[in-house]
Order: structure tokens, then sequence, then C-alpha cells
């Protein structure tokens, strides 16, 4: 007799957590939201010729149009931008001081430039000459939180 009321409890128990189990597993709701920041790149292949001067001599500029570049991008992600002078087999990562020449590059939406000037900023240059691969490197991001 003891075994048959062990019985009942058990199957009563099991019943009941049974029970409980679909009610409230079944009511939950696993959500996912997932969001994916990404990386981009692009090369571009530029002529020293095509670099222009506004100010004499003093700086050179070339602007790519990069319309990957959004306000998103300017607001919370981020622009890194490499030179390369022996047609890719090595890259540089901008600013870059080579050869008595400053290299540098900037961003707005739309646009990269890179700029060649003397390190003083007051010395007349000559334009890059040849041609070479300009690397843009845009990384999409997720701001943090303030």
């Amino acid at each position: 007799m003891n075994v048959r009321k062990h019985a009942v409890l058990t199957r009563t128990a099991t019943v009941v957590a049974l029970f409980l189990s679909v009610v409230t597993l079944g009511s939950c709701k696993k959500e996912v939201t997932q969001v994916v920041d990404q990386g981009f790149s692009a090369v571009y292949t530029v002529s020293g010729s095509d670099f222009k001067t506004s100010d004499g001599g003093l700086t050179y500029t070339i602007n790519l149009s990069v319309p990957e570049v959004d306000d998103q991008i300017v607001a919370s992600g981020g622009v890194m931008v490499y030179l390369s002078l022996n047609n890719g087999v090595t890259y540089e990562a901008l600013p870059e001081f080579f050869e008595n020449v400053a290299y540098g590059a900037y961003h707005q939406a739309g646009s990269v430039s890179v700029d060649v000037t003397a390190p003083d900023h007051q010395t007349v240059i000559q334009p890059p000459s040849g041609s070479f691969l300009i690397k843009v490197v845009i990384l999409d991001a997720t701001p943090l939180p303030s």
C-alpha cells in the first residue's frame, strides 16, 4: 500500500512539473537582435598628375569619390587610408613620412582626400610622380552608449 501511495505521488509530481514547464517555458519568447558591423575596402590606382595644388605647391591633394563614406560612417564609423608605392606589394598606413614628404588623409561624407606636403608646411614641393595605389578601408560601427 505504501508503494502504491508513492507511485501516485510521483505521477502527480511529474504531471505538475510537466504542466508548469509547459506553461512557463511555452510562454517564453527568445528574441535575437543581431547587429553586424562590417569593414569594406577599395583600392584606387592614381597618378601623380591627379594631385592638384591650390597654394602654389605647398600642398598637393587628390580627392577620391567614395560614396560609401556616408554620414553614419563619419559620425560613428572609421576610415583608414593606406598608400602603396610598389604596386600593392606593401601598404603604408597614412599619415606617413617618406622621402622628406608628409602624406596624410582625411574624409568627409562622400569623399576621401590624400594630401602631400613638406613637413614644415612652408616648403614648395614637387607633385608625386608615377602611379601608385591608395587603399581605403571603411569600418561601420555602432557607437558606444554615453
